[in-house]
């Protein structure tokens, strides 16, 4: 399994990465490409990555909210016949909800 520890130091052991552990919601309405996630929102000046679950309405419905590191913004995408694919733009996601954890610096 190819790794890249460009990223980086493998371990963390000068605890130069920050973690930040919330729940994010759904916007409403979803905008195509992606709702623009600030790492001043947690606190942090640079976004590593995101690491998300699953998000859940009260039905039990899913969604999976995955981070783009390069356009900066959070993606939500439903399963559909053939596989996961990005939420249409204009629905309405507030009721969904996931954990997150947010690395950064």
């Amino acid at each position: 399994m190819p790794l890249d520890r460009s990223v980086g130091n493998y371990f963390d052991a000068s605890s130069s990465f920050l973690r930040r552990v919330a729940r994010w919601t759904g916007p409403n309405p979803y905008v195509s490409g992606g709702e623009p996630v600030s790492a001043a929102t947690f606190g942090l000046g640079k976004i590593i990555v995101i690491l998300g679950g699953q998000a859940l309405d009260a039905a039990g419905g899913v969604r999976l909210s995955l981070y783009n590191p390069t356009t900066g913004k959070m993606m939500w995408y439903v399963d559909g016949a053939a596989g996961f694919v990005e939420v249409a733009g204009g629905v309405n996601l507030s009721t969904f909800s996931a954990p997150i954890e947010v690395i950064g610096t």
